[in-house]
């Protein structure tokens, strides 16, 4: 049976326009937006240099907050999803959830891998 709707119901699948970002809304004051926009200036967001700007954040604040990924995904208007998935998948970048401490100013990271074990990085990790 095929159900049909009047145009006064609300459009439900592919049709359907969402008039907002994708994933968790920026609930912060416009303080982050503008940090993350004046970061990363003028121009087309590229979804491409996603990586050069969660840099740029991770250089300027030593670290990412959920405040900026909000902020870099609201300004690419890509889901805060996306922004996280690419953040935590590299190494390099250091995430700082909700309420938790900043890194320290320097952080050093050894290679555990066999072929480092056997130049010396048990060494290092034990100093």
């Amino acid at each position: 049976m095929n159900k049909h709707f009047s145009s006064d119901e609300p459009k439900r699948g592919k049709g359907k326009k969402s008039h907002h970002t994708k994933g968790r809304q920026l609930d912060e004051d416009e303080a982050s937006l503008a940090e993350v926009d004046a970061l990363i200036g003028e121009g087309e967001r590229k979804r491409d240099l996603l990586i050069e700007y969660l840099h740029l954040i991770q250089d300027k604040y030593s670290c990412l907050e959920a405040r900026h990924m909000r902020a870099l995904a609201e300004t690419m208007k890509i889901s805060m999803a996306e922004v996280y998935e690419v953040a935590s998948f590299y190494d390099h970048f250091d995430i700082v959830k909700e309420g938790e401490a900043k890194p320290a100013p320097v952080t050093i990271r050894v290679c555990d891998s066999l072929s480092c074990m056997m130049a010396g990085a048990e060494t290092l990790i034990s100093n």
